[in-house]
């Protein structure tokens, strides 16, 4: 879900593109956190969190005049760390990034 602030600009941006008269709206949002530390041992420890309020959102977007066409999401790597593993060999890698919602909508 996004911040409060952010929830309230994109679903401005929903009310106006209605007024406008746009035949379809397209939005991104964060759904989901890849995030994790790097071990001691050298393993990888990733960690999701998930927002379980999109869907919510979403439906706060059809009540000003839209509706869902299309979704399509893909993962956003922010970085990684590593480190070296005690027993063995190579390295112990953590992703983190975000799963993007990529949400259009067309014209009730």
């Amino acid at each position: 879900m996004p911040t409060a602030e952010e929830a309230s600009r994109l679903l401005q941006v929903a009310q106006g593109a209605h007024e406008r008269g746009d035949a379809l709206l397209h939005i991104q949002l964060d759904v989901s956190m890849l995030t994790g530390e790097q071990s001691s041992w050298g393993s990888a420890g990733n960690t999701v969190s998930n927002d379980e309020s999109v869907g919510y959102f979403l439906s706060e977007i059809e009540k000003h005049g839209w509706r869902l066409e299309h979704t399509g999401y893909t993962f956003v790597e922010s970085g990684a760390t590593t480190s070296s593993r005690i027993f063995g060999t190579g390295e112990g890698v953590v992703n983190h990034g975000a799963v993007i919602g990529y949400y259009t909508f067309r014209r009730a």
